[in-house]
Formats: C-alpha cells, structure tokens, sequence
C-alpha cells in the first residue's frame, strides 16, 4: 500500500460542484479553486488511476479533501428548475441569499463532485519515495517542471 497527495498541476483547476433538489428542480452550485490538495492510498505503489476531467468523490479510490484555497468562480446553474422557480431563485440570489440559505427553504443538499479539471500530480507521502512527484503515467516530475 502507498499513501499519495494530489495536486492539480494548473492552478484554477479544481472545480466543486454541489446538487440541491426541490421536488422536480435542481440547483447546481459550482466553485471553482485555484488549488487544493486531496489524500488517496493505493493498494499497491502505483499512482492512483485518476486523470484530467475525473470526479474525485467517485474515481474508484477513497479520496479525502485536504484543503482547497483561493476561490476564484462560484456560480448557480438554474437549467434544472421550471421557469417561476428560476425566476424565484434568481430574486433569491439578488437579494444577496447564498445557495447556502437553500436548506432553509426546504431544498435537499443531493450529491457533490470535485472535479480535478487537469493533469493531476501525485505526491508519495510514505515509503522510500516519500516527497517524490510523480504524473499519471508514473514519470517522476522534476520541481519547476511541473
């Protein structure tokens, strides 16, 4: 077994996306971070199967959020809600309301995704290696050619 730490490899790549759901409707929230990190263990030393575009929350491993930091985007996509509720949300959010506030009017916090929007890189943190920098095909990244 390995223990690795992900980084995106280009910043405001990381991109969270979260599901509120009303009856028929649906809200998608979605930040975008500039960087983050995430800790994964592997059943062997290989670096973990995940590339560019994947979901992390269901990429076949156990991954655990570290931390995300600087938030550069957060946005609200109403294409899943009929036409009054639409109207509704979007006086909602002017009136400086968060998707948030959404649970206080009766919507269901539904699934999220953090979508790693890059190559990923893979740090070892145990073992020989530890503190080595590999890509997703196993290469080891050199520092400042990242």
């Amino acid at each position: 077994m390995a223990q690795w730490i992900i980084h995106p490899s280009w910043k405001k790549s990381l991109v969270e996306r979260q599901y509120y759901h009303k009856g028929d409707n649906t809200v998608m929230s979605e930040t975008g971070w500039r960087w983050g990190s995430f800790e994964v263990e592997t059943e062997d030393e290989n670096v973990p199967k995940i590339s560019a575009g994947d979901n992390l929350w269901d990429c076949g491993y156990d991954v655990e959020l570290i931390e995300t930091w600087d938030g550069c985007w957060d946005s609200q996509d109403l294409d899943g809600c009929d036409e009054e509720t639409q109207q509704l949300l979007e006086e909602y959010f002017e009136e400086g309301n968060s998707v948030y506030d959404l649970e206080e009017q009766d919507w269901i916090q539904g699934d999220s995704e953090m979508i790693i929007d890059c190559d990923p890189i893979f740090e070892r943190v145990d073992g020989p290696n530890a503190g080595k920098k590999y890509d997703t095909d196993g290469n080891e990244v050199i520092e400042g050619e990242e």
